[in-house]
């Protein structure tokens, strides 16, 4: 059986990321199975999710995948590094995987596992930390040492999912795994862009949604993921407005000390101070972002920041590699994955909550993390009466059946 990952958000699920599934089926075969490991209720660009994980977990079973699992927290709001690493190290923890696959603007194989090789030279590590001793930004010192060896080639790393498939492949060098690399070309609408073709990106979706556009974001969603919106909307379930959590973030952010925010993933060089100083001029999360930034300092790693600490996500429980690989929702082709997973698995897997407290302290610690922002998440919901404390502990996987069927 033919069994391919894909490291996701499904911010929302859209048109794009089914012809994603429908070209893996394309060139591995019908009956390929695909297993998603999809960040939780908090995504990478350090804000909550537009739909929370279960519903969005749902809908990617019934438009087309067969097993998603969780990226809990402490990896989903890493960098683009860290991010990559952690997604393919519980992906590859199933034991089952024969390839990966994923996104880019240029799905050349052959480049991206030449540019991976080279970022993880000795000499290009160091020519990049160099370049940072000057002040830019971590993404230019990267492609001003690698046009030392790929000239105007370095260029592309630039763009917005080659970053992401470049870490990928990296991930998977730094893991030595044998998977198989299946870059797929990006169709339609650029990262941030309009929508173009038959697709529209993530962003333009989420804010049309956010705007009340509705009906101009439904077109580009497969059927699944728009009943799953549209329920959610109807419901409370949705969240619309990230202003939401703002009042919640800035009364927690405003009792933190520097010395508490020097415990935060990505904090270095005296950031902590910079960062404490923002919080207490800035009266709203963007003020305080934009406060905090440097060259150096990208408003996405601020905000990454700001979030785990208000989610109490230090360094060190990013450093722990993935302790556990929690099953969100499945069909029956999923469930022969699991099956097979459950004899060759290197991480223990959960299909029970509850079962985590059978595991180690590191286990149990990354799920309460986990449950406590799912806790958090709810509260910033129109809809949150409908939810209690402590909802993620009782969350089962979702099966559902029969399997999708491949186009």
């Amino acid at each position: 059986m033919r069994i391919c990952g894909v490291v996701s958000e499904y911010n929302p699920l859209h048109s794009g990321h089914v012809f994603h599934w429908e070209e893996i089926r394309r060139r591995l075969g019908a009956d390929c199975a695909i297993v998603c490991c999809m960040s939780g209720d908090f995504v990478q660009r350090g804000e909550g999710a537009l739909l929370p994980k279960h519903l969005r977990a749902r809908a990617a079973v019934d438009a087309g995948a067969d097993l998603v699992v969780e990226n809990p927290a402490p990896y989903a709001l890493q960098s683009a590094e860290g991010f990559a690493g952690g997604g393919v190290r519980i992906l590859s923890g199933l034991g089952v995987l024969t390839h990966l696959s994923f996104g880019a603007e240029d799905a050349d194989e052959g480049w991206l596992r030449e540019t991976a090789s080279i970022l993880l030279e000795h000499d290009t590590v160091a020519a990049t930390l160099a370049q940072l001793q000057t002040g830019v930004s971590y993404a230019a010192a990267r492609e001003r040492a690698l046009f030392a060896r790929m000239q105007e080639r370095a260029a592309l790393v630039q763009k917005p999912n080659n970053i992401l498939a470049v870490e990928y492949c990296k991930a998977v060098l730094r893991q030595g795994l044998t998977l198989e690399l299946l870059p797929v070309a990006r169709q339609g609408a650029a990262h941030d862009g309009a929508p173009a073709a038959e697709h529209a990106s993530a962003s333009w979706l989420r804010q049309q949604l956010r705007l009340g556009n509705t009906a101009a974001a439904l077109p580009y969603l497969p059927p699944p993921s728009a009943a799953v919106l549209t329920r959610a909307l109807e419901e409370g379930t949705a969240l619309l407005s990230p202003e939401r959590l703002e009042c919640a973030m800035l009364s927690r952010l405003i009792r933190l000390e520097p010395e508490e925010l020097a415990l935060l993933p990505d904090a270095a060089e005296g950031l902590e101070h910079r960062l404490h100083q923002a919080i207490h001029t800035g009266r709203t999360l963007e003020e305080i972002a934009l406060q905090a930034k440097t060259k150096r300092y990208a408003l996405s790693r601020i905000r990454r920041m700001l979030l785990c600490a208000y989610l109490g996500i230090t360094a060190a429980d990013a450093a722990v590699p993935a302790p556990y690989i929690r099953v969100l929702a499945m069909n029956e082709r999923g469930q022969q994955v699991l099956r097979l997973a459950r004899k060759r698995a290197t991480l223990p897997l959960l299909t029970k909550p509850a079962h985590v407290r059978r595991l180690s302290p590191e286990a149990q610690r990354c799920f309460a993390l986990e449950a406590l922002a799912c806790d958090l998440y709810q509260l910033a919901l129109p809809g949150w009466r409908r939810f209690s404390a402590g909802d993620d502990w009782r969350q089962d996987t979702i099966r559902l059946s029969p399997p999708a069927k491949a186009e």
